[in-house]
């Protein structure tokens, strides 16, 4: 046909003189920028599994969905891991720990897009009673356990590892990753088992002689690698010491509800946080076993997140099933003062953790709508006259 013209391509077209290289669009959508911090979320809906991966840039107020993986058990909790035992330059890593109710822990490398299965499986399933565990998850909503920190995109090779010879027995309820020690990772499970894993190798290096119950949650000290907190669903909060093998606690508190958050003061290296599902917030020294700094009542029902802002000291926020965002200042008697709440129309809210590198914002996750909000703190009124 005559006056008809066709070219291989756009760029030997005379008549387009808008180039748009799609390949170079696709790389700058998908490049994940030093100043990005990545916000990772597990959800449940229905009988699908997802982990995804969210980039947020509180400079250019950039909030999207990256890329995201699907799981093959519901998860219970994350934990990201800043070690890659395959990285022989740095050793360091952009790894997330996926706990499950099949008593497997899988790791997924968040800088890997598209992947189909985690880079390492540390345990294998197990025949347990899990429908006595399914309040964890919630499964009539979204229940997600969200996790904000610094991105990077660091890749390296890995040894083919398995971790299946050993674990636990049922759930995999809480994780705790140690920052001293960074080839070590903590798992709480349903089994009432504490299981230290060696990264390295991808198998338990020590297993905690069995709790009183489940356990909900871990936290490692700040500066002491070996001494972690464990609270469990029968009410105790214990401070283990791992280098010893008796898994005596050097102090323990005992309370009538079930523990659900536990967190290190990293301002001051006696004392923690510890709240529980009746909605108590409590202040420990553990010079004090036994004994409460203060208490008081956070929320009407579960306390689902609390965290600590990295640098401004003394700002703590919780969050909880009645769908409210607290902001505390812990003060210099011990005691703390609440001095902001507010609703969140999220749902029920189960997950809080502040930017490390915007030490005022939090990002909170919830149940319901849009599952997160993204906070800053310096932005309420009367949050900034107590800090300023």
């Amino acid at each position: 046909m005559r006056g008809i013209a066709m070219y291989s391509s756009n760029m030997d077209d005379p008549y387009v003189t808008l180039h748009v290289d799609s390949d170079e669009e696709e790389k700058e959508e998908t490049e994940v920028r030093p100043e990005d911090n990545i916000v990772a979320l597990a959800k449940v809906q229905k009988d699908n599994y997802t982990l995804e991966v969210f980039i947020y840039n509180e400079e250019n107020n950039d909030w999207y969905c990256h890329h995201d993986y699907l799981l093959d058990a519901p998860p219970l909790c994350l934990e990201p891991i800043q070690y890659d035992p395959g990285n022989n330059e740095t050793g360091k890593g952009n790894l997330i720990a996926v706990g499950t109710m099949e008593s497997v822990i899988n790791i997924w490398d968040l800088d890997i897009m598209n992947a189909v299965v985690p880079v390492v499986n540390l345990g294998s399933k197990k025949r347990g009673n899990v429908l006595d565990y399914v309040f964890f998850l919630q499964l009539d909503g979204c229940n997600f356990k969200l996790i904000l920190r610094e991105a990077n995109s660091i890749l390296g090779r890995r040894k083919k590892r398995d971790g299946r010879e050993q674990g636990h027995s049922d759930a995999v309820i809480s994780l705790a990753w140690n920052k001293i020690a960074t080839h070590v990772l903590a798992s709480g499970g349903a089994d009432r088992q504490i299981l230290l894993w060696d990264l390295d190798e991808a198998k338990v290096a020590q297993a905690i002689p069995e709790r009183t119950g489940e356990i909900q949650a871990l936290s490692w000290h700040p500066a002491e690698h070996s001494f972690i907190l464990a609270g469990t669903l029968s009410g105790t909060v214990e401070v283990i010491d791992c280098n010893e093998n008796t898994g005596i606690p050097s102090a323990s508190w005992s309370f009538e509800a079930q523990v659900e958050q536990v967190k290190w003061n990293h301002f001051n290296p006696f004392s923690a946080f510890f709240a529980t599902d009746d909605g108590i917030l409590y202040h420990v020294d553990m010079r004090k076993p036994g004994e409460i700094i203060w208490r008081g009542q956070a929320h009407d029902g579960t306390v689902g997140g609390l965290t600590l802002s990295p640098t401004v000291r003394g700002l703590l926020v919780t969050v909880g099933h009645d769908h409210m965002m607290c902001v505390w200042k812990v003060q210099d008697d011990g005691a703390l003062l609440k001095i902001h709440s507010e609703r969140q129309h999220i749902g029920a809210l189960h997950a809080a953790e502040f930017n490390p590198d915007v030490p005022t914002v939090c990002c909170i996750g919830g149940s319901a709508n849009d599952l997160v909000r993204i906070v800053d703190a310096s932005k309420i009124d009367v949050v900034l006259r107590h800090f300023s």
